[in-house]
């Protein structure tokens, strides 16, 4: 390996990683402290924590104040409303804007990161519901493009560093260095995968775990009390099919009402900065409602994988599936700040939890092989991998959160049949199809293209042609008249020669009335075929030092078919990009 490529590939996600993993810790910290000035001093209540982050299996639930929640979260609406107005790089779902400025090249300063880290730990400590991941995933986007510009990489180099840099982000909150990795090829992707930001997404993912770790601790986000597995029978099979049909609904019922939501904010007549105090004002409702509809609710989800259910009703887990929807979609549907895959992950575990309740009480459960915790858990990664589009990174997560492989197996039932059954849909809008659908990839686009297309497909069927025994001075008309820079020179429709305009240069004015084409045409010109490639016509090109060529029907016969010129080629490729950007523009107003 050269100097080059171990800069590139070892020093530069480390430098990522490490900077990430700090950023991430200071993001910790301060939603820690804004939980404690909002949710803590004005309404009088502390949200439990999974045992990952330092949580106790005994807790004690208080909200001494609770009419003064939806007053919490709004004012938390209001500051961010406020800061984001004047920075709108902070406002939104992080992972989003991660993945729009992949696809386009955009950059990412840490500007971006601060801000988000400020706005996304007031969203979350305010009691809006949200998400540590999507900030977590634009603080990393935005360290990977700042390094990238740092050391000046070139422009494919420092879009791989922005991917890196989401996985690392995602890996340290997430304590889950594999996934992380995965995520950075993934996530912009609903059929594809970025190859190159894999072996350098996992040293930035590690280094930002390692990192995190030595601040927070190295414990499993969730202490999960699962059977082991024994073995797949046919009724284990079917329920964790139906989990997998469960998720697919779910996640389709919050794409659709978070979009919804978020339409009816981006369209109601109000300003920008009172927006989230509005969706703020009612998430706080919301809460007052339900404590699963506050913060991020990992703690709670947590108890409940533990049986502690002394707060929660079967009808709290089961209302709370709507509520966290609502609670998301009008928190950052209004314009708060967060991200979206740790309410996936709450709607994932409560849709688990609910169909425990139910499938218990219909004594339709195998009994001895099934606990609440495994449905849950299962429930989490498939509504997760349903509603972003990543199958792949949440049936790793699966045995990062959760310290063992246990689940694996029912977790890839249920992630294939949710992730089947929600292809069309997506809580990323930025994600395309796969790399050659992305603006980042346009060269790509443009090999594919011209590896593609035949000559027939984009030659000129109406040529202008001309015979040997014509004057120069016809052709040099004819030229003129057309704007054209080359003439194919026929006999009875087959070509013989080519005369082009620097050939017409060398006759004098004064004589192109007298010599004829044949004098200064080029003979047995170089012909190509109709069922040619564009690329092997442009190496043609290139190889010969030409511009344009008959397309003939045979190199024996030569009989003119058409032309098909370096202009053609490059015309043909434009008018491509600029319909794929017309499609993406639609897809946006969508």
């Amino acid at each position: 390996m050269s100097y080059q490529e171990n800069f590139q590939d070892l020093f530069i996600p480390g430098v990522i990683g490490l900077i990430t993993g700090l950023f991430i810790v200071v993001f910790v910290r301060a939603i820690e402290f804004s939980t404690e000035l909002f949710l803590g001093n004005i309404v009088g209540y502390i949200p439990p924590l999974p045992a990952g982050e330092g949580g106790s299996t005994v807790y004690h639930f208080v909200m001494e104040r609770p009419y003064l929640l939806p007053l919490s979260v709004a004012i938390g609406g209001l500051i961010v409303g406020i800061i984001t107005y004047l920075v709108p790089e902070a406002r939104g779902e992080g992972t989003e804007m991660a993945i729009k400025a992949f696809h386009f090249r955009l950059h990412l300063g840490l500007k971006s990161a601060v801000f988000k880290l400020i706005t996304s730990a007031i969203t979350i400590g305010s009691g809006g519901v949200s998400g540590t991941e999507g900030p977590s995933a634009l603080i990393g986007g935005s360290v990977g493009s700042f390094v990238g510009k740092l050391f000046k990489l070139d422009d494919h180099t420092k879009n791989i560093a922005l991917a890196v840099g989401l996985g690392a982000g995602i890996a340290g909150v997430f304590k889950a260095p594999l996934a992380g990795a995965l995520l950075s090829g993934e996530l912009f992707y609903r059929r594809d995968f970025e190859v190159e930001a894999l072996i350098p997404g996992f040293i930035a993912s590690v280094t930002s775990y390692i990192i995190v770790g030595v601040f927070t601790g190295f414990d499993h986000m969730f202490k999960v009390p699962v059977h082991p597995f024994k073995g797949l029978s046919v009724p284990l099979f079917i329920t964790y099919f139906v989990m997998g049909v469960l998720a697919a609904l779910v996640a389709r019922l919050l794409v659709y009402a978070f979009f919804n939501i978020h339409h009816f904010f981006v369209n109601l007549e109000l300003h920008p900065a009172l927006k989230p105090a509005i969706g703020g004002f009612f998430t706080g409702i919301l809460g007052m409602l339900n404590p699963l509809a506050i913060g991020s609710a990992y703690g709670w989800i947590q108890l409940i994988m533990l049986g502690k259910t002394t707060y929660l009703t079967p009808l709290h887990i089961i209302t709370g599936v709507l509520m966290v929807i609502l609670g998301l979609s009008l928190t950052l549907g209004s314009g708060g700040s967060g991200g979206i895959f740790g309410p996936c992950i709450v709607i994932g575990g409560l849709t688990g939890a609910s169909f425990y309740y139910v499938a218990n009480f219909l004594s339709f459960l195998p009994h001895s092989h099934i606990d609440i915790a495994s449905l849950m858990i299962v429930g989490m990664i498939a509504t997760l991998a349903a509603a972003a589009n990543i199958p792949l990174s949440t049936l790793i997560l699966v045995v990062e959160i959760t310290g063992g492989y246990d689940l694996l197996v029912p977790s890839l039932i249920a992630v294939s049949v949710a992730y089947l059954l929600t292809t069309d849909i997506t809580m990323f809008p930025a994600q395309v199809k796969s790399r050659i659908d992305s603006p980042a990839h346009m060269d790509e686009l443009k090999g594919a293209l011209l590896r593609t297309y035949r000559v027939a497909d984009i030659m000129t069927k109406n040529v202008i042609t001309i015979s040997p025994t014509d004057p120069v001075l016809k052709a040099e008309r004819l030229m003129a008249e057309y704007t054209i820079s080359g003439i194919p020179v026929v006999v009875n429709g087959k070509v013989i020669g080519m005369v082009t305009g620097r050939d017409i240069m060398k006759v004098p004015i004064s004589d192109r009335a007298k010599v004829t084409v044949e004098h200064i045409m080029t003979r047995n010109p170089v012909c190509v075929l109709p069922d040619m490639s564009i690329l092997e016509v442009l190496n043609i090109f290139i190889s010969n030092g030409i511009g344009r060529a008959p397309v003939v029907d045979n190199y024996e016969n030569k009989n003119l078919l058409g032309m098909i010129t370096r202009v053609d080629i490059a015309n043909f490729l434009a008018e491509q990009e600029r319909k794929k950007l017309a499609e993406e523009h639609d897809t946006a107003l969508e």
